[in-house]
């Protein structure tokens, strides 16, 4: 799985550089760390999957001796090794940029933020990821990926904007505490996260490569 995983992040090549340079331009513009981690690892995973998709990269796997178990356990922990290579990098930049963790004009702590784009983005993929599986081929991944990437950014000012209605109109969050709301909301992403991922596998299990 491991070497499935490496391939997953290595597939992009030079990609990476256009990935971090676009990261770079989004913190620039005082982008919260939420909004730039989202955007940037919905375009990094789905990139994946258009490659694999275009090259027919899923003949070729199932081809060599790796199980379909291991080929789609790969691809969900591709997903949040591109969340922690994200997040490594979008953190630093905004301490270089704006001289702190996080935006100046964000209103979550840097850790609000980073559980924040954990939640939008593992609740994007258990939506997609299945799908893609099920009916993406070349004539539709592209359409694929560009409703991965929509939904993430919409997640991602969802989460944001849920979280300042509910600290300012309800006492929801104040009777909680902050800690047991992200923690209670990132459990439920998780559980979500596993459940696609099972049927991820059974998709794919059932799936006829010819």
């Amino acid at each position: 799985m491991l070497l499935l995983i490496k391939k997953d992040l290595v597939i992009h090549k030079l990609s990476w550089l256009l990935y971090f340079a676009m990261l770079l331009f989004f913190m620039m513009f005082n982008k919260d760390v939420l909004f730039v981690v989202a955007i940037m690892s919905a375009i990094v995973i789905m990139n994946t999957f258009h490659f694999d998709e275009l090259a027919n990269g899923n003949k070729l796997w199932n081809s060599l001796p790796f199980t379909r178990k291991e080929i789609v356990s790969a691809r969900y922990n591709t997903l949040l090794v591109v969340l922690i290579i994200v997040t490594t990098v979008a953190m630093a930049a905004a301490r270089i940029i704006n001289g702190e963790w996080s935006s100046a004009f964000s209103s979550l702590a840097i850790w609000e933020e980073v559980i924040g784009s954990f939640i939008v983005m593992t609740v994007s993929a258990s939506i997609f990821f299945p799908l893609v599986y099920k009916f993406a081929q070349k004539k539709t991944i592209f359409t694929f990926v560009l409703l991965f990437i929509g939904t993430s950014i919409a997640g991602a000012y969802a989460v944001s904007y849920l979280y300042k209605y509910l600290i300012e109109s309800t006492s929801i969050i104040q009777s909680m505490g902050n800690g047991l709301y992200w923690a209670t909301l990132a459990f439920g992403s998780l559980v979500c996260y596993v459940l696609s991922w099972g049927l991820s596998l059974k998709i794919y299990k059932a799936k006829e490569f010819i």
